[in-house]
């Protein structure tokens, strides 16, 4: 699987920011429906704890597709607002 990389423009091709209704749209129709293209059952989605990414819907959204399988703030694994470890996985899911 390639990586993710959405773009952050408009139809236009003015830059524009990425709210909570633009991540899920990008999560909805591109992210989803890459990860239905291969096998992933196993898959964990981590996040940081950006506005855009911890809204009620778009943590509904991930529980959904992940269940708890999600590492993010206000997920089923929480990582902590502010945090320095940038890579949480190192110390949850390796160091079992």
């Amino acid at each position: 699987m390639g990586w993710w990389n959405p773009s952050s423009k408009n139809d236009e091709g003015h830059n524009v920011t990425v709210n909570g209704d633009r991540y899920r749209a990008m999560i909805t129709n591109f992210f989803i429906l890459e990860l239905n293209n291969h096998d992933v059952q196993e898959l964990w989605f981590q996040q940081d704890g950006a506005t855009c990414h911890t809204a009620r819907a778009t943590i509904d959204l991930l529980k959904d597709t992940f269940g708890d399988r999600l590492i993010s703030r206000f997920g089923p694994v929480n990582w902590p607002p502010r945090s320095c470890d940038l890579t949480p996985l190192d110390y949850f899911l390796w160091a079992m």
